[in-house]
């Protein structure tokens, strides 16, 4: 019989935080910039490294801009694909959506997400071939990734 109370706490906390979420604005300073960390399946994984900048557009939404390299092992061969990447917060809360493009000599990727205080990033997307790398499989199709970006002058 305590399984049903167990669950329902669980449910009332994620309901409390996704509330407290969405309904407090957060106040953004005017940049931000620093490098982030990521992690992203699609058809393989990769992982990331970079520098972003992120600025307000005005006082409810903010553009980053990102660009990274990704690790992967593709067909037994270490492999360093460039990337660049433009990101879109509207009305950022402490939990808010985004929009993303990632652009790669060899894939375009649209992507939308869900962040937290623009620090940590979940996305979501379906990448476009552009061009092949070499006689390897192309890098396409559905993708997701969890990103953390490290403001260095973050004030607190």
């Amino acid at each position: 019989m305590t399984a049903p109370k167990k669950y329902s706490l669980k449910i009332v906390f994620i309901v409390v935080f996704v509330y407290l979420g969405t309904a407090i604005p957060l106040q953004a300073q005017d940049q931000l910039f620093g490098p982030s960390f990521s992690y992203q399946y699609q058809n393989r994984t990769m992982f990331k490294t970079g520098l972003y900048y992120a600025a307000e557009l005005n006082s409810k939404h903010i553009i980053k801009v990102d660009a990274t390299a990704n690790f992967t092992w593709i067909e037994n061969k270490f492999i360093v694909i460039p990337e660049i990447a433009t990101t879109y917060y509207s009305e950022m809360y402490y939990i808010g959506l985004f929009g993303r493009t990632e652009f790669t000599p060899y894939t375009l990727t649209p992507k939308i997400g869900l962040s937290f205080a623009t620090f940590i990033e979940l996305d979501f997307g379906y990448g476009f071939p552009l061009a092949n790398k070499g006689e390897f499989r192309p890098i396409k199709g559905f993708t997701t990734s969890l990103r953390l970006n490290i403001p260095i002058n973050y004030k607190l």
